[in-house]
């Protein structure tokens, strides 16, 4: 992605500046417009603020309040307004805690655009970076309905629960990566140390071994006369992947590429049904109407062609359909959230029943999570030790057919 420098006027006709990150200038004038702001400019950033590797490298050591950080900060300002405090006294005990820095500046800076007299969710509008459309088009209807600190409250526990889901599977797939970092780890220490003492023992009778014993001698050479090169590019692959992984091409490819494989297909529908559900109920009880929330749950999804998808929902909506039956003919959802989803509009409900799918779903990803993961570990470890046994069998049967010659 590519950093902007933007210029917007609000409903009231102030002017707002701030900094996005997007894929195109097209995208910026687009997430205002979803803000309701009118787009005046929007500049690519060139120096080190701006795209590229040094954007890249800048983002990734500038100093801005994390995820939990706002969520946590998020349940405090509800806690207060509960308790009676205005917006603008809550927001200076909040940039006056002890939190870190960048939090602190944060709620500073929100502090001094409501005293100009701003709205809450046009001062969140110019920190794009930290609050989400979804995040601030809540609280632009909140406010108006005067419902600021239950919606707060709503955000901070959709975030709690969405945070907690990416733990556990970030977690479910930490065990199987380190078990594939520790085996790639321990053939190199074979290869380095183990089989070059082994190769100076036999030094004198290469000649009579097995193809498969001179095989594995002639790739440990090749490995200690090429570790740098190997160690290059394994740090190129980690800094490549770094860089792809925020390419929404590349992860919509990813995506779907996981979405075609047996034992990650399902984890991919299960997320896609939750993620969905889930962000779609929470904006609609928040009072958001039914194309604006589609249009923000569509720019969070980062595979292109399901954005195309909710792209196609938007415009049946639009011509009156109903939201079940534009899904139903789009192969975006499982078969059995259609129904449901129909009784939930039927019953002009559909924001509680998409939350109970979301939830539904949400365990039903736990459980393949779980199962993915205890076949992963058992399997790679299994691997590991059948790739080790036959370097260490294939070696020591060479061993031993020389001591037989000797004899």
């Amino acid at each position: 992605m590519t950093r902007f420098r933007y210029q917007a006027l609000n409903t009231s006709g102030d002017l707002l500046t701030g900094e996005i990150d997007a894929e195109s200038r097209r995208q910026v004038f687009g997430e205002l417009e979803k803000l309701g702001h009118m787009p005046i400019e929007a500049t690519e950033l060139k120096d080190g603020a701006g795209g590229g590797t040094g954007g890249l490298l800048s983002r990734l050591i500038s100093s801005k309040p994390s995820r939990e950080e706002i969520t946590e900060i998020t349940r405090d300002l509800a806690m207060l307004l509960k308790g009676g405090v205005s917006l603008h006294e809550a927001l200076q005990l909040l940039s006056q805690m002890g939190g870190k820095p960048p939090l602190r500046n944060l709620m500073a800076a929100l502090q001094r655009d409501i005293a100009q007299g701003k709205s809450f969710a046009e001062a969140l509008g110019v920190h794009t970076d930290v609050f989400p459309p979804t995040y601030v088009k809540m609280v632009e209807v909140a406010e108006s309905a005067g419902t600021l600190e239950a919606t707060l409250d709503k955000i901070a526990q959709e975030r709690t629960r969405s945070e907690a889901l990416r733990r556990r599977v970030t977690s479910s797939l930490t065990y199987p990566l380190f078990l594939v970092v520790a085996a790639c780890g321990v053939f190199l220490f074979v290869m380095l140390q183990v089989i070059p003492e082994f190769e100076r023992a036999l030094s004198g009778f290469m000649d009579k071994m097995d193809p498969q014993a001179k095989m594995i001698f002639a790739l440990s050479r090749f490995v200690q006369a090429n570790i740098d090169m190997i160690l290059g590019i394994v740090a190129v692959l980690l800094v490549g992947g770094l860089l792809l992984s925020r390419s929404r091409a590349f992860v919509g490819l990813l995506i779907r590429t996981l979405a075609r494989l047996p034992g990650t297909r399902r984890i991919v529908q299960f997320q896609q049904t939750v993620f969905f559900c889930s962000t779609l109920g929470t904006l609609l009880a928040s009072g958001v109407d039914i194309t604006t929330s589609l249009r923000l749950v569509r720019d969070l999804f980062r595979d292109p062609r399901a954005a195309e998808k909710v792209d196609q929902l938007i415009a049946e909506v639009r011509q009156g359909h109903r939201v079940s039956d534009a899904l139903a003919k789009l192969n975006l959802l499982p078969a059995y959230v259609i129904p449901i989803l129909r009784v939930g509009e039927e019953a002009g409900e559909l924001d509680t029943m998409a939350v109970r799918i979301g939830g539904f779903y949400e365990d039903r990803l736990d459980r393949a999570l779980a199962r993915l993961t205890s076949i992963l570990g058992p399997s790679i470890l299994i691997l590991v030790s059948l790739m080790i046994a036959w370097l260490i069998v294939t070696v020591i049967t060479a061993l031993i057919s020389v001591n037989e010659l000797l004899v």
